[in-house]
């Protein structure tokens, strides 16, 4: 009996125990969030997508279901704020049209070259 509580409480069960118990469920909490895995999105999502193409798609209302209208309503509320480019760079990530597999929504380069593209296609649109 006493081999066995030996061999129970050796240091890889206890490791393994510890594992399951604390470190798993942290894990598991950790790579949970709002973004769409790929188990979600139906094909490949692009992990690129030009700047310009995005501010057009976002104009045209391609993100009306992530609650992106498009046209004239686009214009006002992205003048007013309630529409930024980081938020469509987040309906795009969350609609499947774009991949942040390489942090596209955490580049600063990147939404402002969108925040650009934006801005040029309100222009030429008044």
């Amino acid at each position: 009996m006493l081999k066995y509580l030996k061999s129970l409480f050796s240091p890889i069960s206890i490791s393994f125990m510890v594992f399951i118990f604390i470190l798993a469920p942290i894990l598991a909490k950790a790579q949970s969030s709002s973004v769409p895995s790929p188990a979600t999105c139906v094909g490949e999502v692009p992990p690129y997508l030009a700047p310009a193409n995005l501010a057009m798609m976002a104009y045209q209302g391609y993100f009306e279901k992530q609650g992106i209208p498009g046209y004239q309503v686009f214009e006002e509320q992205y003048r007013f704020g309630k529409i930024t480019s980081a938020k469509i760079v987040q309906a795009a990530i969350q609609g499947c049209l774009l991949s942040d597999k390489y942090g596209v929504a955490s580049d600063p380069d990147y939404v402002q070259d969108l925040t650009t593209q934006v801005r040029i296609l309100i222009e030429e649109n008044r």
